[in-house]
């Protein structure tokens, strides 16, 4: 067992692409809210953000994960939804104020805080 499986946090599965500004807004954005996430690389993993957000979502003690894909788009999950109806999605054409939104999203799940 990782330590990332042993401690609560939100998982962030990446894509091997995914754009490192995007990583560090949701990852601010969990944060800001109190609630800590870990990186992790998803190598020959689920290539879209809401594939590798339900399975971040499966392996969180918190049952909540995101998933960041090659393109920037980025998917929040819960271990309990199916496999494709995330919580909530940003296209890639998304910006650092988007970004940082899901991550708060993420967070605000796992506290069972209103979403808006």
């Amino acid at each position: 067992m990782t330590d990332a499986a042993q401690r609560p946090t939100v998982l962030v599965h990446r894509a091997p692409a995914a754009p490192a500004a995007v990583l560090r807004e949701v990852c601010a954005g969990a944060e800001e809210e109190g609630v800590p996430t870990d990186v992790v690389d998803v190598p020959g993993g689920p290539a879209d953000a809401v594939g590798l957000a339900h399975a971040a979502a499966r392996g969180s003690q918190l049952e909540v994960g995101v998933g960041v894909d090659a393109a920037g788009t980025v998917a929040v999950h819960h271990g309990k939804l199916p496999a494709h109806r995330p919580a909530t999605t940003t296209g890639p054409d998304a910006g650092p104020q988007d970004w940082r939104r899901t991550g708060r999203t993420a967070a605000r799940i796992v506290k069972g805080l209103p979403l808006g």
